[in-house]
């Protein structure tokens, strides 16, 4: 027993981000697959940074597409959304993701009518594409 303290004390911290898993379905490979296929352009929307991000061309908006991981989200409660991603094909929105991209929250909840309905991880390149925006962000703000 008294072995078994110790280790549960010092897991605590690691595993509660990751017990947090998401209480919505993840968007299934065909999902993503036609969100790409269908893709025109995407808007970016900030809730904290003095910009917006508009991609209007056809394969910067299906390269957006690869941000979204076919992995489940881990959904930690003390996440704050960057901002909302929108996709647009023949000038509808045709998905919509807030984006989280801070350390252990590193993925998109996609909405309905302002409703999360479903989660996937990040892959590294959509963390990495959104770093680089909040440092760019940051560093227009010096």
């Amino acid at each position: 027993m008294y072995g078994c303290k110790p280790a549960t004390k010092e897991n605590t911290s690691e595993i509660k981000p990751s017990t947090a898993t998401s209480p919505y379905p993840s968007l299934s490979n065909e999902e993503i697959t036609k969100l790409y296929s269908i893709a025109e352009k995407v808007d970016m929307i900030f809730y904290n940074l003095p910009m917006s991000v508009n991609q209007d061309d056809a394969a910067s908006a299906k390269n957006t597409v690869l941000y979204i991981s076919p992995a489940p989200a881990i959904i930690a409660n003390n996440c704050k959304p960057l901002g909302r991603l929108s996709w647009i094909s023949q000038g509808v929105i045709v998905q919509e993701a807030d984006i989280y991209v801070n350390t252990g929250c590193q993925y998109m909840i996609f909405m309905k009518n302002n409703q999360p309905v479903a989660a996937n991880a990040m892959s590294e390149s959509g963390v990495e594409f959104f770093n680089q925006i909040m440092n760019q962000a940051q560093s227009k703000g010096k």
